[in-house]
């Protein structure tokens, strides 16, 4: 879809009465720790699970990144500059717990240094007037744990040890050390939908014993099972201490087809919404039924690829629940409804991009061919926009579960850069134009009902985007060949950091005024 202007009798209808967004919203950036740290996977530096596909060409090697452990005084600066209240991290589990080898024999100790160091970028984001929001697993484990280590459940207490020392480490030298209280939001796992369907199904994540349905239903599996590990140790850990309850969830990618995303929230939220054990099955089905219903609504692109593309999910709207059935997840419902907490997560973490899986195949362009790419499927900077798709989902995912509020942890567009030359859109689409189609329809959403407590745009700089520095996300471009330093505006030259800020600031205030000039 194209991107568009919006009027201002569309303002008027959503901001016309006054409205506002809630008290307390939460406006964001972020980042994750592998995609910006220096100093990993290379010689005596600590490996993850990324380390062999550096090594072997199969990703381009990270290298510096974006320094961002040098350099985050400066990120934290712009961020609160452009009005920001939250801003969220990474931790890198390879860096708390390193081994500078492919493999150890014995679980390595933990690093008191890292630990500090983390504790004191968490103290240095509320010193710039901003709460952290700490992600526990992004992606990446230590690559001593095996390339493959979530296809063992045995491995589960090492991620429970990690948890556990990293919990109560960084909280304790946050209030000694810094004088702060404990981190009051936590992110346990990002995305566990994807990981393991980008790792065993697909390919594009490193992986050592092959592509197999098998193997991607256990690694989701002990993901998930991962996340109720560490939630309930998180609470544990709060409590014992008499520190303040935090926020304790996980964020999915918004898809389509809901045994692929809604599914999980739905499992962990089950005895919340008072679903016994024996009604499991068929409510879920129900809700199924509900989400694809809704999903056929939202208006999609045209086109003959589009057309193939709805027939895909049509497919796998009848196919994924033959594959993903209950007795798949059996030992993760066993957890939920062995757990000493009805509820496994405080809150729905949404990362949205686009959410309908047909829009993902297309056979090689020319310019493909011509770059020596067969791949059948699009590329970060060809992802379709959807504003629409945005609001709906964001109504949808409130309404399926009305007492628990939205946080959207990622959202966001790329573009390309290659050889040093940004490369416009071909769909028209950029940064600024981008954030003012979804923060209306996110303010819209609000307006219409949705539950949404906050909003954090991915992502504050480009980032190393999963094997490449192609795909450029930032609202703050980064020049790799200056040493990774910070421009003042996006990789394309536009001012994003400025239209962004200018429409926090008029959502903030609820100037009328404000609100057509931000969006306009």
């Amino acid at each position: 879809m194209s991107a568009g202007k919006i009027n201002e009798r569309d303002i008027d209808d959503v901001f016309g009465d006054g409205f506002r967004m809630p008290e307390g919203f939460a406006w964001g950036v972020g980042n994750s720790a592998y995609q910006t740290e220096e100093g990993l996977n290379g010689p005596g530096e600590p490996q993850n699970n990324w380390a062999m596909w550096e090594r072997t060409g199969k990703a381009v090697p990270t290298r510096g990144t974006t320094r961002f452990l040098e350099k985050y005084p400066e990120d934290l600066k712009n961020a609160k500059e452009i009005s920001m209240t939250h801003f969220r991290i990474g931790l890198e589990w390879a860096r708390i717990q390193p081994h500078p080898e492919n493999k150890s024999a014995l679980v390595p100790t933990f690093d008191d240094e890292a630990i500090d160091n983390y504790a004191k970028l968490i103290s240095s984001i509320r010193e710039n007037g901003m709460e952290p929001v700490v992600t526990l697993h992004h992606f990446t484990h230590p690559l001593w744990a095996g390339e493959d280590m979530w296809l063992e459940q045995d491995n589960l207490s090492l991620f429970d040890s990690y948890v556990s020392k990293s919990v109560t480490e960084l909280n304790e030298k946050l209030i000694s050390k810094h004088h702060e209280e404990p981190i009051s939001f936590w992110e346990t796992t990002n995305e566990p939908n994807v990981v393991p369907l980008a790792t065993y199904l697909f390919g594009r994540f490193p992986h050592g014993r092959g592509i197999s349905l098998k193997n991607y239903l256990e690694a989701t599996t002990n993901q998930l099972l991962a996340h109720i590990i560490a939630y309930e140790r998180i609470n544990e850990i709060y409590s014992e201490r008499n520190w303040t309850r935090p926020l304790v969830s996980l964020a999915l990618v918004s898809m389509c087809i809901y045994q692929l995303d809604f599914l999980f929230f739905d499992l962990l939220l089950a005895r919340e919404n008072g679903i016994g054990r024996n009604e499991l099955q068929s409510w879920i089905s129900e809700r199924a039924n509900e989400f694809h219903a809704e999903m056929g609504k939202i208006p999609r692109p045209s086109g003959a690829r589009f057309r193939i593309g709805k027939q895909i999910e049509k497919a796998l709207e009848k196919a994924v629940p033959q594959i993903i059935k209950e007795k798949r997840f059996e030992p993760l419902i066993e957890k939920v409804y062995a757990s000493t907490h009805e509820r496994l997560a405080d809150y729905i973490g949404v990362d949205f991009y686009d959410p309908f899986i047909g829009h993902y195949a297309k056979p090689p362009s020319l310019e493909d061919i011509r770059e020596l790419n067969f791949e059948l499927g699009i590329r970060n900077w060809e992802w379709v926009q959807n504003p629409y798709a945005f609001r709906a989902f964001l109504k949808k995912e409130s309404a399926m579960q009305p007492g628990i509020p939205v946080y959207v942890f990622e959202n966001g567009i790329s573009n390309r850069v290659r050889n040093g030359k940004a490369i416009p859109r071909k769909d028209g689409w950029d940064r600024p134009a981008y954030l003012k189609a979804f923060l209306f329809e996110l303010s819209k959403s609000i307006k219409e009902g949705a539950n949404v407590r906050g909003y954090f745009h991915w992502s504050i700089t480009d980032n190393y985007e999963w094997g490449s520095f192609e795909p450029r996300f930032g609202l703050y471009g980064i020049d790799y060949e200056d040493g990774a330093k910070r421009l003042t505006g996006d990789s394309e030259g536009k001012d994003s950091p400025g239209t962004y800020k200018g429409l926090v600031d008029a959502l903030t205030t609820g100037s009328q005024k404000d609100i057509i000039r931000a969006f306009s």
